[in-house]
């Protein structure tokens, strides 16, 4: 018998095959070898007690399927339908409408013929995943064909269609197969404590002899073979069955139970909808539209794959919703948002999806798994332990834990928090969102200085967002039109307010930073500048520093940090210092500077000093009027074109910035090139800084040593920094 026996599993291991490669075509069995036994309905007939289970094949006009193709069953007796009537408050299965009767035993159902072992082992990524492939048993989800009742939905929060009626329909129903091995792959208990706890009143392992292993079919445990009781499957002529303690119910989503328990969850479904969409319509057969719901940047709760969206493959993952109850949600956002908005719908959304987010997992949370740690949506470690959930409920695409807190991102208990609740500087979150810098900022592992500005001042300043567009707008400087503000500025400006570390020391004497954006602030006595607060006179005043205990300080100031000022245009135009004109004008002779750039949205005109784009950071050492008059009455001046472009590359330090801070000396390269005599590469013209505080000099190739005065140091620019000096370099010995 053991030869024929592997014979039948090699021939049903080849039909299982053709089944995954996409075989559609319905054809008929062969006729069966003579030493199989019958079919499996003939099975399910001759051993009785499964009356329902046919009868309930019949009513969803499965049967002639079944008798003709191979298909894998999952079999309840009559008792244990029976119990289960009585719990949907009906008696038999005529009470059920087709449709009714489709949706329940399609749950019951798998398309090929399966043993345990390739029940368990799936063929996914061009293999047959075994105990030692890299997946494994991971792959537990399995497809059937049932599908949730379609049903009627009013829209909530959509944009000029709230309260509008809509019909629903969900996709396709997995089924978790929970086995021994899955909890051993997974890395949870193999025992059956964690599927217990998420299928509270389910049995695991029960009456099995030593041999066997656990296997449950979602909330029903597979029932040794009553004929031979140390295994599981019973092979017929036409698959495999297995038999059921109990019925699965038609199994909701996350998304339908919150519908079914708002009673409990429903503050969280509420604000869930407001980033609900409706869309992949399709027309049944009353020629009524039908809609398909999804959400928005949150974990699309609604999705009956889970997060599995790879359709080449196996559906495997499970969303878990750590789901807070009305009471304990409601406390919780009495004590945050709700102390700043008078309602839910005045909080920025990006507030409340970080709120939702925090309470969802991509994957399956188990609680023997909770006690080696949590990390939440955001990647955030989490304290979550078992007694903080009070129950469990295993839903069709993942588990939904009630959980006695809220769990907090992040976001809301480090230095952006106060950003997340305020509505005075709910602009600045948007930006910091919008520029996706939030992530960095809420790191507790990384300290930070933010530097936070309200609303008005922002908008003052020009930039404001937009709840129509949900976008950061910024105002022209030349026509004063709000427009969408460019993506490189939105990012320059989020980083402009965020220094890596912490600045605990703003209110003490000069000092100079770099910000994240790459660009320099100025600070002493509680006031702050960068390029464009120093050259227009708004400084940015220290009004509160509060310290968070995890990553840094928060420091709210009454003007944001402005470096919207090139070397440009410190060089010509409105902005213009006029007592170094005369270096300008070789600039402009030589063309480089560009004195008629318009930026092609604002149509500002923004003076470019073109090699700029050639490096991250810049130190210029611009000669006075006076000291150019000097330079030509002593024809210090070049007139051939390339001796001049040396000369004026010589006054520019390429790749620094220096301050006269003390900070920085030594040699540095500047921006004027050479051919060298011995390996002819070129070369960078190198110049000697001196720095002592408030006392910076410079040596050029000459010997020549020039003093930078204090009140001509330090003039900020994007990209760097602009001296005044009092007489011309000289690039030559």
């Amino acid at each position: 018998m053991k030869k024929p026996f592997q014979i039948f599993l090699a021939a049903l291991f080849a039909v299982w095959i053709l089944g995954l490669t996409g075989c559609s075509t319905n054809q008929d069995r062969y006729e069966d070898p003579p030493w199989l036994g019958g079919t499996s309905i003939e099975t399910l007939e001759e051993r009785g007690n499964y009356t329902i289970f046919l009868s309930l094949m019949e009513k969803a006009n499965y049967k002639d399927p079944i008798s003709k193709q191979l298909f894998t069953l999952f079999v309840p007796d009559d008792d244990a339908f029976n119990a289960y009537f009585q719990s949907a408050g009906i008696t038999s299965v005529d009470d059920l409408s087709e449709d009714e009767a489709v949706q329940l035993f399609t749950l019951h159902v798998l398309r090929n013929p399966r043993s345990r072992y390739y029940l368990i082992y799936e063929y996914a990524w061009s293999e047959l995943q075994t105990p030692k492939a890299e997946y494994a048993s991971l792959f537990h989800r399995k497809m059937t064909p049932s599908t949730s009742t379609p049903y009627k939905e009013i829209k909530r929060y959509v944009p000029g269609e709230e309260g509008q009626e809509v019909n629903m329909y969900t996709g396709n129903k997995n089924i978790p197969l929970w086995t021994y091995e899955f909890f051993g792959d997974f890395g949870g208990a193999q025992d059956g404590s964690d599927y217990k706890f998420m299928y509270p009143g389910s049995d695991w392992e029960k009456n099995y002899t030593s041999n066997l292993k656990g296997m449950n079919w979602h909330n029903a445990m597979v029932i040794p073979n009553p004929e031979i009781p140390d295994e599981l499957e019973v092979r017929t002529a036409s698959g495999f069955i297995y038999f059921l303690d109990r019925v699965v119910p038609p199994m909701p989503s996350i998304e339908e139970y919150m519908i079914k328990h708002q009673d409990k969850y429903g503050l969280y479904y509420d604000i869930l909808q407001r980033f609900a969409t409706y869309g992949n319509p399709k027309i049944d057969e009353d020629k009524q539209i039908l809609y398909r719901k999804s959400y928005d940047l949150i974990f699309d709760l609604a999705e009956e794959r889970g997060p599995s969206t790879n359709t080449a493959v196996p559906p495997q993952n499970m969303w878990t919703a750590f789901l807070p109850p009305d009471d304990v949600l409601q406390k919780y956002l009495n004590e945050t948002v709700l102390q700043y908005y008078t309602s839910i719908d005045e909080v920025p959304r990006v507030t409340l999806y970080y709120i939702l987010q925090s309470q969802l997992s991509g994957a399956l949370v188990v609680p023997s798994k909770l006690k080696n740690g949590y990390f939440n949506a955001f990647g955030d470690p989490t304290v979550v332990t078992e007694d903080d959930l009070v129950s469990a409920y295993m839903c069709s695409n993942g588990v939904v834990y009630e959980s006695k807190k809220v769990l907090e991102p992040n976001v809301f208990t480090t230095v952006p928090g106060l950003l997340f609740f305020d509505k005075d500087y709910s602009t600045l979150l948007f930006v910091l969102n919008q520029a996706n810098m939030l992530a960095s900022l809420s790191n507790p592992d990384s300290k930070v200085t933010l530097f936070a500005t309200t609303n008005a001042k922002l908008e003052e300043y020009g930039i404001r967002y937009n709840p129509i567009t949900s976008l950061i707008e910024s105002r022209g400087p030349v026509d004063g039109t709000w427009r969408i503000m460019a993506t490189n500025e939105l990012v320059i400006f989020a980083q402009d307010q965020i220094y890596k570390g912490e600045l605990s020391d703003l209110n003490g004497p000069d000092k100079f930073v770099e910000m994240s954006s790459g660009n320099f602030i100025h600070y002493a006595n509680n006031e702050i500048m960068s390029a464009e607060n120093q050259a227009t006179g708004n400084i940015a005043t220290v009004q509160e520093v509060i310290v968070n205990d995890r990553n840094g300080l928060l420091v709210k100031v009454d003007n944001p940090i402005q470096s919207r000022v090139v070397m440009g245009k410190i060089l010509y135009g409105a902005m213009a210092d006029t007592s170094i004109s005369k270096f300008v004008d070789l600039l402009v002779a030589t063309k480089l500077l560009d004195t008629r750039f318009r930026d092609p949205i604002t149509k500002e005109v923004i003076p470019n000093l073109k090699f700029l784009a050639a490096d991250d950071y810049w130190t210029a050492l611009i000669p006075t009027n006076e000291a150019m008059l000097k330079a030509e009455a002593e024809g210090l001046i070049p007139a051939a074109a390339d001796s001049l472009n040396s000369f004026i590359m010589y006054h520019f330090i390429k790749g620094d910035v220096v301050f006269d801070d003390g900070m920085e000396s030594g040699v540095f390269s500047t921006n004027r090139t050479y051919r060298d005599t011995i390996d002819f590469s070129n070369q960078y013209s190198k110049i000697t800084v001196t720095n002592l505080p408030g006392n910076l000099s410079v040596t050029d190739l000459s010997g020549q040593q020039v003093s930078v005065e204090h009140e001509d140091a330090n003039i900020l620019v994007r990209k760097g920094v602009l001296h005044k000096i009092n007489s011309v370099l000289k690039y030559y010995k």
